[in-house]
């Protein structure tokens, strides 16, 4: 077992990239496990080690698992849960190193009610039982994820019923945390919340940010309910899906000590205005 060798499954994902990079300036050996081994190549350049295959196919899975100290899994609700299941039955028989997942900020007991916090609490339920050294990340909203509200040369601003402060953090931030949680023995074992340095709420952040990086946008303004009608009459599943944890948020705000894992990785440094001022290359995505 090469005890540089990482598996990431969700590799070519917002959240997943930064992982990547971090992992290999630390100078890890990274695999990833694709669907789409061109495109994947494309984003993620010569330096990573890509296997074609699924991450709902053990097979695939065991085979990418190959030779690897440790298994990274950043991937959709969809895919998660059985691909944790696919891990741990191969990694207990290898003797796997260590684990990390993306799980979320709000994921609770009190909170399984929506269905997004059931999946990932069934998918942590699987890791903790499987007796793997694990580290559980709990972002919140990653800042990458206002690009997603531009459609169409039109950005929209959705206003909830009671919008919380959220703290957004920048996608390179987490993907240093991650890769310095494979350098620190005292993150086994441990729920890690990642919050960035600043709350704001959703609405104030998509105005600074179309101000920032977009001021000949045109801005559009919707109620919640007038957001939900325009995602079913236009068939986007991704505006929907938005909509729903808008909606979910408004009831739960945002939950999470971020201290502990400050405190062992290093807090999330940049600012809203820092990561307006970079360079985006339209790394859509949805938030945990």
């Amino acid at each position: 077992m090469d005890s540089r060798l990482v598996l990431i499954l969700g590799a070519t994902g917002m959240l997943g990239r930064p992982v990547v990079q971090s992992l290999m300036s630390q100078g890890r050996v990274v695999r990833a496990l694709v669907r789409n081994a061109a495109a994947a190549r494309r984003l993620l350049g010569d330096s990573v080690e890509i296997i074609e295959g699924s991450a709902l196919q053990e097979r695939d899975v065991q085979g990418a698992m190959s030779g690897c100290q440790a298994v990274h899994i950043n991937l959709t609700r969809e895919a998660e849960l059985v691909a944790m299941r696919h891990v741990v039955h191969a990694g207990a028989r290898a003797g796997l190193e260590r684990v990390s997942y993306v799980s979320a900020t709000t994921a609770c007991e009190e909170n399984r009610w929506f269905e997004v916090v059931d999946v990932k609490m069934r998918t942590e339920e699987v890791l903790r039982r499987s007796g793997i050294p694990y580290v559980i990340f709990c972002p919140t909203w990653v800042m990458e994820t206002l690009e997603n509200f531009i459609h169409g040369g039109r950005g929209a601003i959705i206003i909830g019923r009671n919008p919380p402060e959220l703290h957004f953090f920048a996608a390179a931030d987490f993907g240093r945390m991650v890769a310095q949680s494979y350098d620190d023995e005292r993150a086994l074992g441990k729920r890690l919340f990642i919050h960035g340095p600043d709350g704001v709420k959703l609405p104030d952040a998509l105005e600074r940010y179309y101000a920032a990086c977009y001021p000949q946008l045109r801005v559009i303004r919707l109620k919640l309910w007038h957001a939900r009608l325009v995602a079913r009459l236009t068939r986007r599943p991704g505006l929907t899906y938005v909509t729903k944890l808008i909606d979910y948020f408004d009831r739960v705000g945002e939950l999470g000590d971020p201290r502990e894992a400050n405190a062992l990785l290093g807090a999330p440094s940049t600012t809203l205005d820092e990561w307006f001022a970079m360079p985006h290359g339209g790394q859509q995505g949805l938030p945990h």
